[in-house]
């Protein structure tokens, strides 16, 4: 039987955005902790706010090329329950941040077959893969690239999709073999502040997909 995507909002900024974006009870928030995203979370959110996001909502943190010192404090601080890594984190610096307890998320920017080629290498040291169209600012262009590469990979890691996912493709995305859609630029009103109705007409389209199977 097929499994059920779960969901990820990410790039979350504002906390009266949070609370509302809370009824729709997705799997996963994202926070940007990278200092040139438009989405950066430090000076936005102070971690305290965020203690109004339930158990059940898995909070995670997305890097670039910072230092362990760094991730250790935001997880720390902020309650992350997950990382994820965009930058040149190498598998043994993933392997280290797996040992405190947290899922570990290893984004690869795709725009061709050749950029899957160092996915293998993370196989055991990250709970989920995340693929993400290959741009200049990691991430957050709103671009999407050809999601039927991913599915001539031979992948032993459960993955995450992510990059140009909106309301028109969100069924597609839904569909694609990805254990978790990542819901983001697409979304927003604004950077960092999501369109609460356009999400949830969504989520409830992947979630009337879910009971299908």
């Amino acid at each position: 039987m097929a499994k059920n995507v779960k969901i990820k909002i990410c790039g979350l900024t504002d906390i009266d955005n949070i609370c509302r974006l809370l009824f729709l009870e997705p799997d996963y928030m994202g926070f940007i902790f990278y200092p040139k995203s438009p989405r950066y979370v430090e000076g936005k959110l102070n971690p305290d706010m965020l203690s109004v996001i339930p158990p059940t909502v898995k909070r995670s943190g997305v890097f670039v090329n910072a230092t362990e010192v760094e991730i250790r404090n935001a997880v720390k601080r902020y309650g992350l329950n997950a990382i994820q890594l965009h930058g040149n984190e190498k598998p043994r610096h993933c392997a280290q941040l797996r040992d405190m307890g947290v899922e570990v998320i290893k984004a690869f920017h795709i725009e061709d077959e050749h950029d899957f080629e160092d996915a293998a290498a993370y196989t055991e040291v990250v709970d989920y893969y995340l693929f993400d169209t290959k741009t200049p600012d990691y991430g957050g262009s709103g671009r999407g690239f050809d999601w039927q590469l991913i599915l001539r990979q031979p992948l032993r890691t459960p993955w995450i999709l992510s990059g140009g996912i909106g309301p028109d493709n969100i069924i597609e995305a839904a569909q694609s073999g990805a254990s978790i859609i990542d819901l983001n630029s697409r979304f927003e009103s604004s950077p960092g502040i999501k369109d609460y109705d356009r999400l949830r007409e969504a989520i409830d389209r992947v979630r009337a997909l879910n009971q299908t199977k």
